[in-house]
């Protein structure tokens, strides 16, 4: 762990004496301790016992998961976990860690934007150590500036396996929907909630190394949700648009490491480790490939427009002008475009016979519009607008059906109002009326159950229940993938104590 310099009164805590505090974090404090059986220093990470039995119970489980994927780790670039246990006078839990001398790279993006070519070296650097990690099986979900130290030597270290996940782990110590690590460097499948593997990880490297040669974060908003909503939808600049003299290679590197689909990132952090060290070494990048290169003209596309898109066909077939900056772009295969093509005109032929023959069933009168109460939302900014919207014969013909959101809605109260909005667009208005369960001399309960069927167009949505009862307002958004003709259940309670508002997909 690095050290700061807080001060903190000395102590012991099972065998280590305290020397001063480090910092705090949500589990704990950190201290410099000095360990008198080996005669050594340490950081000493320590979690105190909390009032609560699940939350407690949770806490520790996620503190010794910690330690034991940590445990498991031995590479230059992990910090080293010496001891584990508890101490017998407080009940303290602790872990005995690899003290730190050094600058985290928060410490080190504060002072302004960071050359390329030391951003690239700590990438490879943290990124191999991160494929040792995902090799055992473990992703880390928590990769950000303040979770890598910079030694003096220039070593990159990676710490803080707090939240990490076995992939064979049988119990997940996280509920379903609930976010974990950092929200301005996850990923767009870790943000909405999805299942996430060691991709995860390449994307915040990326996001991270992106903040340190710009010095602004890509997905900077001034709320978690809107981070959230730039992660899933939007894509950030070329950080050329930032700082001068970022070569393309570099961007091309972090672009396919930042890619939105999953599938379209580096397999594997290894791979993005070799593709940062060609750049530094002045070759192509090996996992680029080179030999589907056109070159199109710079515009003010974003970051994406850099990786393969099949979509930028017409554009990067046109000539540039010669006093045009260029970007390389990867297309797809020339013979699997002809291919294409005439799969194409196949469907065409058959769609146009199908036109023919059911003519007759094309007659009947168009479905009413939506209710006022139940308005299909909108999609997004930057996201893909529905494929029923877009033209062609095989659309009109074969168009796509929408995805369903059923909400499910348990209240304990007698009266109040339910609004559930879908990108920020109202989706349904409801009044709820409870009835009474329970009577007795001066208490009364009541309670009450809501469910309603929306339409809502394929794609990621964010979804925000607003609930009124009484003087009482409780609000929460909850991001979920909609697939076409598919039903996505949304589970909304009021707990009857302290009343939180709790989302969760079923």
């Amino acid at each position: 762990m690095p050290v700061d310099g807080m001060a903190e009164p000395a102590s012991r805590i099972g065998r280590y004496e305290i020397v001063r505090e480090i910092g705090r974090g949500a589990m704990g404090v950190v201290y410099e301790a000095r360990d008198p059986a080996l005669d050594r220093t340490v950081a000493l990470k320590v979690i105190q016992p909390t009032v609560g039995g699940d939350l407690a119970r949770i806490a520790e489980e996620r503190f010794i998961a910690e330690a034991q994927i940590a445990a498991r780790l031995q590479h230059p670039g992990i910090v080293v976990v010496h001891d584990v246990g508890r101490d017998a006078a407080t009940g303290s839990m602790f872990i005995a860690l690899e003290l730190l001398r050094g600058e985290t790279l928060a410490d080190l993006g504060e002072k302004g934007p960071v050359d390329w070519p030391t951003v690239m070296r700590l990438v490879a650097q943290v990124a191999r150590a991160l494929h040792h990690a995902h090799l055992q099986g473990v992703v880390h979900r928590d990769v950000k500036p303040a979770n890598v130290v910079v030694l003096p030597s220039g070593e990159a270290k990676v710490m803080d396996f707090g939240i990490a996940r076995l992939e064979n782990a049988r119990q997940r110590l996280t509920s379903k929907g609930e976010f974990i690590g950092t929200p301005l460097y996850a990923a767009p499948e870790q943000a909405s909630h999805e299942e996430v593997d060691g991709r995860a990880d390449i994307f915040s490297l990326a996001s991270v190394a992106y903040t340190l040669l710009t010095g602004e974060a890509a997905f900077l908003a001034p709320t978690i949700p809107g981070i959230v909503h730039r992660i899933v939808y939007e894509e950030p600049e070329p950080p050329s648009h930032h700082v001068a003299g970022v070569p393309p290679e570099v961007e091309r590197v972090l672009a396919r490491a930042m890619a939105k689909d999953p599938a379209r990132r580096y397999p594997s952090a290894e791979a993005f480790a070799e593709d940062a060290e060609d750049v530094l070494a002045g070759r192509p990048p090996r996992h680029l490939g080179t030999d589907d290169l056109v070159v199109v003209e710079e515009t003010d596309s974003p970051l994406a427009a850099l990786l393969d898109e099949s979509e930028q066909a017409p554009a990067a077939a046109a000539s540039p002008s010669p006093d045009t900056a260029t970007r390389p772009v990867r297309l797809p295969d020339p013979s699997a475009r002809r291919s294409e093509r005439s799969t194409l005109v196949a469907a065409v032929l058959l769609c146009v016979l199908a036109l023919i023959l059911w003519v007759p069933r094309w007659t009947a009168a168009p479905a009413p519009g939506p209710t006022p109460s139940k308005r299909a939302p909108s999609a997004p900014k930057g996201s893909v607008p529905p494929a029923a919207s877009r033209s062609g014969p095989i659309a009109a013909l074969f168009p796509p059906q929408p995805g369903r959101l059923q909400v499910d809605f348990d209240y304990p109260f007698r009266s109040g109002k339910l609004r559930v909005y879908v990108d920020d667009e109202l989706a349904l208005e409801q009044d709820l009326a409870g009835q009474q369960r329970k009577k007795a001399l001066v208490f009364k309960s009541h309670s009450g159950s809501f469910s309603e069927n929306l339409e809502v167009p394929p794609g990621l949505h964010e979804v925000r229940v607003e609930v009124w009862w009484e003087d009482n307002t409780r609000k929460e958004r909850i991001i979920g993938r909609f697939r076409s003709g598919a039903t996505h259940r949304l589970e909304a309670s009021l707990g009857r104590i302290r009343r939180d508002l709790n989302l969760e997909w079923k």
